[in-house]
């Protein structure tokens, strides 16, 4: 029986590392609601709930951009993401948003650990950089 689950939790780490993404998506949370940004191929959308009215926004996304945010996960290793130390813990005190990334394969799902917004552990502050450059974008 032990070397059954030895064998599970193998085929589970090794297939974690396998997840083709097809989108990113980065949650902050507040007391006044949730936004959700994604990034697939074809698109780059925002949405948010919260306390007012929602609001939904979507555009193209640029070649360049899905490009960089797919090599800024080079050395991501996704099979620790979801238990990774995050650098600050202001969120603890609504001093920051809540945030975690969602990597989006065909048919799972790999959630990181939670972190202040835009304050991500070091092994995802390159994605961290990609989004925040696509929310920019997003402003012009």
């Amino acid at each position: 029986m032990r070397h059954l689950f030895i064998a599970f939790i193998a085929l589970v780490l090794l297939s974690c590392q396998d997840l083709e993404i097809v989108k990113y998506e980065y949650h902050t949370t507040t007391m006044m609601g949730r936004t959700v940004l994604s990034v697939t191929e074809d698109s780059v959308t925002v949405a948010f709930n919260g306390r007012g009215e929602p609001t939904y926004y979507g555009r193209e996304v640029k070649e360049s951009e899905w490009e960089a945010v797919n090599s800024s996960m080079k050395d991501v290793d996704l099979s620790k993401v979801s238990s990774l130390e995050a650098p600050s813990d202001k969120r603890a005190t609504d001093a920051s948003p809540h945030a975690k990334f969602v990597f989006v394969g065909q048919d799972s799902s790999i959630t990181t650990a939670s972190f202040d917004a835009k304050n991500p552990h070091e092994m995802l502050m390159p994605l961290m950089q990609e989004i925040i450059k696509i929310q920019e974008e997003n402003k012009k």
